[in-house]
């Protein structure tokens, strides 16, 4: 039911990570892995691009990825995956989201207890819908738990054009 009004609202679309709408410069993180002469990278948590997802250079509570969406737009969603690679096979399993309109003060969602279903495994993509729509220009991805270490590729779900309010 709550999917069909969705639909209806046109609210659902892609805000851009994987599409490359999103610049490099609106992700940042709390730390990357630098290992192996590669730099895990926050760049890297586009959903369906090829290489390595973001991970921090430590897995533990503290570590968060944010998408800066240059205004305030309406996100009803967000879809995860972890890392593909065959020698780094992990993932988040549960997550918390955060959000804020000037990067300063943070509100954590406040349905389903706050915390998210990550994923199960690492390739398959596990979507998560927020009802009620979170309005913010930022968004903060916080990993509570995880297989092997924390990685990540996301994709938000929203508005691009619609009003906000």
């Amino acid at each position: 039911l709550f999917h069909g009004l969705f639909v209806l609202s046109g609210c659902y679309g892609t805000l851009g990570l994987a599409s490359g709408g999103v610049a490099d410069t609106q992700l940042s993180a709390s730390s990357a892995l630098d290992w192996s002469t590669r730099v895990w990278a926050p760049s890297g948590a586009r959903l369906k691009k090829e290489g390595l997802p973001w991970a921090p250079s430590q897995s533990d509570q503290l570590q968060w990825l944010q998408v800066d969406l240059k205004k305030e737009k309406r996100i009803t969603g967000i879809i995860t995956t972890g890392s593909a690679l065959s020698e780094e096979k992990c993932y988040v399993s549960a997550y918390r989201v955060l959000y804020s309109n000037d990067g300063k003060q943070w509100s954590g969602y406040k349905e389903s207890n706050s915390i998210f279903q990550g994923n199960n495994n690492y390739g398959d993509e596990v979507r998560n819908n927020f009802i009620p729509p979170i309005v913010a220009r930022f968004v903060r991805i916080n990993p509570i738990s995880w297989y092997k270490r924390i990685a990540l590729k996301l994709e938000l779900l929203g508005c691009q054009k619609c009003r906000v309010a």
